[in-house]
């Protein structure tokens, strides 16, 4: 079961799922056209089944895309989340670890744990003695290699959010040709039947690529602020982790200077 965390972050991607649903759902109750039925006039509906067949193979495309797009949104929610990747209690640890200079339990902690926070740190301090200097570099590349990662893995749903619509564009042209190939190809006046296959492929296209896009786009932009949050916080907790290691070693320092200072000299022997 989801704990407390999960299932807030999981809200999203429902409404993901809701606003997908019914867009869906809404162009399937279009109007595809008229029957005549004893002299009268009756409106057939189009359902969800022949809505998904009207989409021909460009249809059939978008729909998969949406799924891979959903399933992306869902991992992305439950993954990018700052409570797992930079957890607080890993985080005072290895503050109060610096503060007292323990650099290989800070190392062993980081060994344990897998997350964000834990491979930046860890591998900066698995790269043995170095200056604070070069080590805080290390630490920032190792945190723009992070960030980097959560930017290309939410990449994915901005990228299928701009291929949805293409494709729909697509399924247009493709239906647009289909309807012109009828009218070419008929030797006299084209069926309205006829027609309305290659109208419908366009048409139902066209809705299925701006459904799939357009709740994608604002789950991508939403996440895409979010890897950023999270990187400006993991960059902020590192740099007090290294200014805690400073201040610690000053403090050393100066106590093993003052200590040096007010020790007395032995009584001299003489010869």
């Amino acid at each position: 079961m989801l704990n407390r965390t999960q299932t807030q972050a999981t809200w999203p991607a429902i409404l993901v799922i809701l606003l997908v649903t019914a867009g869906l759902a809404l162009a399937a109750t279009q109007d595809d056209g008229a029957a005549q039925d004893d002299g009268m006039t009756v409106a057939k509906r189009m359902s969800l089944s022949d809505f998904i067949r009207a989409g021909s193979y460009v249809g059939y495309v978008i729909i998969w895309l949406s799924f891979v797009g959903l399933a992306l949104v869902i991992d992305g929610f439950l993954r990018i989340h700052p409570k797992k990747l930079i957890p607080p209690m890993l985080s005072d640890r290895l503050v109060h670890l610096a503060r007292g200079g323990k650099f290989s339990e800070i190392q062993n902690l980081c060994q344990t744990l897998d997350c964000m926070l834990s491979r930046i740190v860890g591998h900066t301090f698995s790269q043995g003695s170095m200056s604070l200097d070069a080590a805080r570099q290390v630490m920032q590349e190792q945190g723009t290699r992070e960030v980097t990662r959560l930017y290309q893995r939410v990449g994915y749903i901005g990228f299928i959010a701009a291929v949805s619509p293409m494709l729909g564009l697509l399924g247009t042209v493709t239906g647009m040709i289909n309807s012109f190939n009828v009218l070419g190809t008929a030797k006299g006046t084209a069926r309205p039947d006829e027609l309305a296959v290659g109208v419908a492929e366009a048409l139902v296209t066209t809705c299925m690529g701006l459904v799939v896009a357009i709740p994608l786009m604002f789950c991508h932009n939403y996440l895409r602020d979010r890897v950023t949050r999270i990187g400006q916080d993991a960059a902020g907790l590192c740099d007090r982790i290294m200014r805690t290691l400073a201040e610690g070693q000053a403090i050393r320092d100066r106590d093993h200077a003052r200590a040096a200072q007010t020790v007395e000299p032995g009584p001299q022997v003489q010869p």
